[in-house]
């Protein structure tokens, strides 16, 4: 598997937060993706040049094992039982973020006519 993109939306405070840690620990390539189709807002991708796509956990679990201090969370997330449950409470986490990313969007835009 080539190296891939991550792709995260820099406009929100919390992912901004933690993509800016994750920076700081990898030599991964981050893209912002506030400017894409709401696909690439609701959860992390990890975007590949063959077209290939990691989302949401799987998406962590990538960037986890490409992170110093990180092999071990990747390895925890990995197990079936964390994983399923990751992905359910993921599921919900990145939901609540994303309608309130748009919601303050929305909010801004009309503070801006």
């Amino acid at each position: 598997m080539s190296e891939g993109k991550v792709l995260f939306n820099e406009k929100c405070s919390i992912c901004n937060y933690e993509i800016k840690h994750y920076k700081k620990r990898s030599e991964l390539s981050f893209n912002g993706c506030s400017h894409m189709d709401d696909k690439y807002l609701k959860k992390l991708h990890v975007v590949f040049e063959d077209g290939e796509e990691l989302i949401g956990v799987d998406a962590f679990i990538y960037v986890w094992k490409r992170t110093d201090g990180y092999m071990w969370l990747a390895k925890f997330a990995s197990l079936p039982i964390v994983y399923q449950c990751a992905k359910v409470a993921y599921a919900f986490i990145a939901f609540l973020l994303f309608w309130r990313f748009k919601l303050a969007l929305a909010i801004n835009n009309k503070k801006g006519k």
